[in-house]
């Protein structure tokens, strides 16, 4: 083999769940591609699913972060109608399917899988095939907040209460280098005021695969998204400008991984015996 030929080093991306603060994984995907670096798998949990959705649909970063600046509460949900939880989200559901153009895993232009918590059995439930809206807003269901979802006959919850950034996931769909954004950070400084706030604060105490993540992820970033609450809409383009940063502090280290997967890539090619040296060694 040409020691010039280069391996292609896909890059993960694992985006996790944290709500309004989900809006710093904009500002990553937007420093990754104005980089060169642009991630070939995502997989993503919660908010990290919606962004992470968006991205592998075609949307650049610049159309996700003007269709973020659009988003309000009273658009999305409206009060609910059972006793399942806080609000019904069927007005969310139809906002999915349209930004989302109806589409299901397979017209994805990236490979893309978000996680789910079965509320039966509280196992991780990766969803990567049929509608995508349908996958985000299962992966999105804050319990209490947000009626559970009936996909396939199981009753789907918020996938951050199983592994709130799925790195390891990112792996296994066939990244070499796999980032795991981690935006659950810390309470905010600002204290909640209301049942909601309190119950989506709740559901980041104890987020699921957390202390798997460093040994998942290649490279973790933490963007400093503590000094807002989760549930700010108005501080959108302060958590898009913490992801941004994050990620523009971390490019030469990424890029160093990236040199160094690329040339273990290379060196085990050049390891593998050709078919002639293969053959001439049979008896």
């Amino acid at each position: 083999m040409d020691e010039d030929d280069t391996p292609e080093i896909r890059i993960g991306l694992a985006l996790g769940g944290g709500a309004v603060r989900g809006a710093a994984h904009v500002g990553v995907l937007a420093a990754l591609d104005e980089a060169g670096l642009e991630p070939s798998v995502i997989t993503g949990t919660s908010a990290g699913a919606l962004v992470g959705a968006l991205y592998a649909a075609g949307q650049t970063p610049a159309e996700i972060a003007k269709l973020a600046q659009t988003l309000r509460w009273a658009r999305l949900v409206r009060p609910g109608r059972t006793r399942k939880a806080l609000f019904e989200t069927s007005k969310l559901g139809a906002f999915l399917d349209t930004v989302l153009d109806g589409a299901d895993f397979d017209a994805l232009k990236r490979p893309f899988a978000a996680v789910a918590c079965d509320l039966s059995t509280g196992e991780e439930v990766v969803m990567r095939d049929g509608p995508v809206a349908q996958a985000v807003l299962a992966s999105s269901a804050v319990p209490g907040v947000f009626p559970p979802v009936d996909r396939d006959g199981l009753m789907l919850v918020d996938g951050s209460l199983v592994n709130i950034v799925p790195a390891g996931l990112a792996r296994r769909l066939g990244a070499d280098i796999v980032i795991g954004v981690d935006v659950s950070g810390p309470l905010p400084r600002r204290p909640p005021a209301t049942v909601l706030h309190i119950m989506v604060a709740v559901s980041t105490l104890q987020p699921g695969g957390i202390h798997n993540l460093a040994a998942d992820a290649d490279l973790v970033l933490t963007p400093e998204v503590d000094g807002y609450a989760f549930w700010e809409l108005s501080r959108i383009p302060e958590f898009e400008a913490a992801g941004r940063t994050a990620t523009e502090q971390a490019l030469p280290l990424l890029r160093a991984l990236k040199d160094a997967a690329a040339a273990r890539a290379q060196w085990e090619r050049r390891r593998q015996p050709t078919a002639t040296q293969t053959s001439s060694r049979t008896p």
